[in-house]
């Protein structure tokens, strides 16, 4: 009998303290989660100017594409992995250019209207800037640029003083 409340006894431990263990791994994983910086995905959905909208906390920022263009794919990509807090910054406006003429016209008017010409796509408009074509190198420009744009008390849309 004494076998038997011994044998009992070493499997509640081995229980007890399983269970402890199975506690303190999925503490772990919820808290290591929680922490995390979480993906975003800021979704390529197709836009029209009458898509856009103004916010005084945020910039507003318009990209112009070329569907199937792959240096368009990767400042997109580029876009989607920018931490989250870049979303407190600014508005995504994602317009495709080769096969909306309406959109093209919009491009060119709001380059024109910063005093450049269009040099082909994609074309990514941060405040008074645009940058044409990517690269890591842009990426960095691009951070910078939203970031600075966003901090300016007078920020600059070329959308709103185009209209």
């Amino acid at each position: 009998m004494a076998k038997k409340n011994s044998k009992n006894k070493n499997n509640t431990i081995i229980m007890v303290s399983s269970l402890c263990v199975i506690i303190i791994v999925v503490a772990v994983i919820l808290i290591v989660g929680a922490t995390s910086p979480k993906s975003v995905t800021r979704t390529l959905k197709e836009q029209t100017e009458a898509n856009i909208k103004f916010d005084n906390k945020k910039i507003n920022v318009y990209l112009f594409y070329g569907d199937g263009c792959p240096h368009c794919e990767e400042l997109i990509k580029f876009l989607d992995n920018l931490p989250e807090k870049y979303d407190q910054y600014f508005d995504l406006y994602t317009m495709e250019v080769w096969y909306n003429q309406k959109n093209n016209k919009l491009m060119e008017e709001l380059v024109g209207e910063l005093g450049k010409e269009v040099e082909g796509v994609p074309c990514l408009i941060v405040g008074d800037q645009v940058f044409f074509g990517y690269s890591e190198t842009t990426g960095q420009e691009i951070k910078k640029a939203i970031k600075e744009e966003h901090l300016l008390v007078d920020k600059y849309d070329v959308y709103k003083n185009y209209k």
